[in-house]
């Protein structure tokens, strides 16, 4: 059966953030303190208190204190009431530590667990190129770039017409139609060294049969 979770009043976004925290912590670690969540999120002792007291309003019976541990610590009947915990959530912040996406201090995680990754194939990707590409998939755009193939020495500007991106689990592609070949094509971004024009396009991207 699909676990499933109980809608909320509304709140504000940066207390719902520290109301995942303290679920977060329990739910993984079994426990939370205020000082977690004043390092965490900067803020003083009375707001922690009040964010602890406010969870216990909205989760009744998930916590309680323990005056020995100095920690609200997670209960036998624990029902998540922010968000269904998922495996991959949490193994997620563990790839992002290790990719040095996030530091350990910026993760939900109190105490990281004795882990290690196989280090993928290193491919630099540039930030303008893909600002450049994201944009004109939002804008419906056609974008000149300059394209390094494996089928060719040289590199060659050329147009494309992207719509999506794709992530094989190894790298990331750009789905986009090659005005040169005349076909929807993959392109890898780390081959894209410079864009030039952009301008507006007549392609029909429901037509990329291959990519829907």
């Amino acid at each position: 059966m699909k676990k499933t979770v109980t809608p909320l009043p509304r709140i504000k976004w940066e207390v719902e953030q520290r109301l995942k925290f303290i679920e977060f912590r329990l739910y993984w670690e079994g426990k939370v303190n205020r000082q977690d969540i004043q390092k965490f999120f900067g803020i003083s002792t009375p707001q922690a208190s009040s964010d602890l007291n406010r969870y216990q309003e909205i989760a009744p019976g998930n916590t309680e204190y323990d005056k020995r541990n100095k920690s609200y610590v997670r209960m036998a009947g624990f029902k998540p009431m922010l968000g269904v915990p998922t495996a991959e959530q949490y193994l997620s912040q563990l790839h992002s530590v290790e990719a040095k996406l996030l530091s350990s201090d910026e993760t939900f995680i109190g105490q990281l667990p004795a882990y290690d990754i196989m280090p993928g194939p290193q491919r630099t990707m540039d930030t303008e190129v893909l600002r450049k590409v994201v944009q004109a998939i939002k804008e419906q755009q056609s974008l000149e770039v300059e394209y390094q193939s494996m089928s060719r020495p040289e590199p060659i500007w050329r147009w494309i017409t992207p719509h999506a991106l794709a992530f094989d689990g190894s790298r990331w592609h750009i789905r986009a139609y090659c005005h040169t070949h005349q076909e929807f094509r993959d392109f890898v971004p780390a081959r894209i060294l410079d864009t030039g024009q952009e301008k507006p396009h007549k392609i029909n991207v429901a037509t990329d049969i291959a990519w829907h």
